[in-house]
This record gives C-alpha cells, sequence and structure tokens, in this order.
C-alpha cells in the first residue's frame, strides 16, 4: 500500500495553487454552514415546538456525515489527491440549483450568496495548476 503523501509539499512537489485553496476555502465554509445547521436541529429536538423529532434527528446526522465528507475533501485536496475534485463539483452544481429559486423569489442577496462561492468551485477544478497539482505520476504511470 502506497504512503499518505504529507499535506505540506514536500520538495519536489510544487507548492499549492490558489485554485486548490479557494476550493479548499470554498468547501470549509460550507462545512462550517453544514455544522450550525446541525446544531441547529439539535436544539429543535429539545425545543417545545418540536413538528418531529425523527427528522429533527435524521437531518442532524445527516449535516453531520456532510460536514464529515466536506473536511474529508479539503483534507485529501490538500494533500494532491485529484478524487475530491468531483464531489465538490457536483456540490457546488446542486448549490447553483438552489440559488435560482432565490433570486424569482425576491431574494437575490441569498441567491448570491449561494450562487458566487458555487461558481468559483466550478471553475477552480478545471485549471491547469489544479489539474497539475492533483495529478501524480510514478515514472510512466498515472496514480489516484
Amino acid at each position: 500500500m502506497a504512503p499518505v503523501p504529507s499535506p505540506v509539499p514536500g520538495p519536489g512537489r510544487p507548492p499549492r495553487p490558489r485554485g486548490v485553496l479557494l476550493i479548499c476555502l470554498i468547501l470549509l465554509l460550507e462545512a462550517v454552514a453544514a455544522g450550525v445547521l446541525a446544531v441547529g436541529f439539535v436544539g429543535t429536538i429539545f425545543s417545545a415546538a418540536t413538528l418531529s423529532v425523527g427528522g429533527s434527528v435524521f437531518m442532524a446526522v445527516l449535516l453531520v456525515l456532510l460536514v464529515a465528507g466536506l473536511v474529508t475533501m479539503v483534507r485529501k485536496l490538500l494533500a494532491g489527491f485529484r478524487w475530491p475534485r468531483a464531489p465538490s463539483l457536483v456540490l457546488q452544481l446542486f448549490l447553483v440549483i438552489l440559488a435560482f429559486p432565490y433570486f424569482s423569489d425576491g431574494n437575490p442577496v441569498i441567491g448570491l450568496l449561494l450562487l458566487v462561492p458555487a461558481a468559483g468551485g466550478i471553475v477552480a477544478p478545471f485549471s491547469r495548476p489544479v489539474v497539475q497539482f492533483t495529478v501524480r505520476t510514478n515514472g510512466t504511470q498515472t496514480m489516484l
């Protein structure tokens, strides 16, 4: 089994491109937002106005798992793995889809808060420096 690379670039590794740092920042902000929502759902479990305890527990667990996935993607992307690019791109596409109803509903500020970071998270994984940073080679073969 191959050793897991260090998150700190070594002497043979190029420094992390700004695109990687941008994607990681966006994913960390989304993880913080999901964590705050999870705490909110846990708080509603113990309030008197709870509509569904089971629904609140389910959403809290789902959001905690989402936070764990986002943090894992950030760690692996900083380490130079290429697999986090695809799930982060899918997440950003979902945020774009969720942003458009806010524009038609009359809340363009919320729509922009969802759309602008998602646009950066969609464009950055395809930039040449990010692709070069996340593609590893071992002699003549490309590795994950």
